[in-house]
């Protein structure tokens, strides 16, 4: 059986590609196992600076969970939680992540999409949330897409199981690029090294804290925020931040 989950480092950047082309990508227990390692791995890794999530193949970024074959294996049950545990262990990264939308994405997928901090898709691609047609509902990705696009959009997704194409996930806030499929590649490539040319600690430290006060109520999430950036300012980076805007030059970040 080929490896579920390829894995790919260019230096600082991460590649990490779903491999199931066959199954459009679909997730079961063992890719999602496969995946949270890896991110776990890549996060205590402070040398890896972004993390690239994509899938295998022209048709399909993820096709969601594969409850057949698990289901079969009466284990579908457990691959739910540990999807929901993955999706949380996403939140909590202090790595950035890409998603490289190659081929459609729905159910589960919309979910790893969005746990991502940034998508883009080939302007061929649908997006959606069909679980409804087949007597399922969404219930752990549910709250990812309302959190993007409101909630009036996110039930018209769920109530009726339609897929949207990418120009209007574009639209709705659910990617941040549309390109067409010859220039995906570039894109996702321009995209990250803009990401990896800032300072690593000010994204680990800045979405770290982002996470802890996304629920939190203005009040509750300003000392939270205070103190992240009293954090920030005591690390290298900032020292070298605010150096070589004095003094003109470009920045060389220390991690640290």
């Amino acid at each position: 059986m080929a490896e579920r989950l390829l894995v790919e480092r260019q230096v600082h950047r991460l590649n990490l590609t779903l491999n199931r082309p066959d199954r459009r990508n679909a997730l079961d227990s063992g890719l999602v196992a496969a995946l949270t390692a890896q991110l776990e791995a890549a996060d205590a890794d402070r040398d890896i600076r972004l993390i690239v999530l994509t899938g295998a193949g022209k048709r399909a970024f993820c096709a969601g969970g594969d409850l057949a074959s698990d289901m079969g294996q009466g284990g579908a049950g457990e691959t739910i939680r540990a999807f929901g545990a993955l999706m949380q262990k996403m939140s909590e990264l202090g790595t950035p992540l890409l998603a490289r939308v190659n081929g459609h994405c729905v159910g589960g997928g919309v979910g790893l999409m969005l746990g991502c901090d940034l998508a883009v898709a080939a302007d061929d691609v649908k997006l959606g949330t069909p679980e409804v047609r087949s007597g399922v509902f969404p219930m752990l990705i549910a709250p990812w897409i309302v959190r993007h696009i409101g909630p009036k959009r996110a039930y018209e997704l769920f109530f009726t199981g339609q897929r949207i194409p990418a120009s209007q996930a574009l639209d709705w806030g659910l990617v941040n690029r549309v390109v067409p499929r010859a220039e995906l590649d570039d894109t996702v490539d321009e995209l990250a090294e803009q990401l990896l040319s800032v300072s690593p600690s000010a994204v680990r430290i800045g979405r770290k804290a982002l996470a802890r006060t996304r629920h939190l109520c203005l009040a509750d999430a300003t000392p939270i925020l205070a103190e992240a950036l009293v954090e920030l300012l005591c690390t290298a980076d900032a020292a070298e931040g605010i150096s070589s805007f004095l003094e003109k030059r470009k920045p060389e970040w220390k991690n640290r």
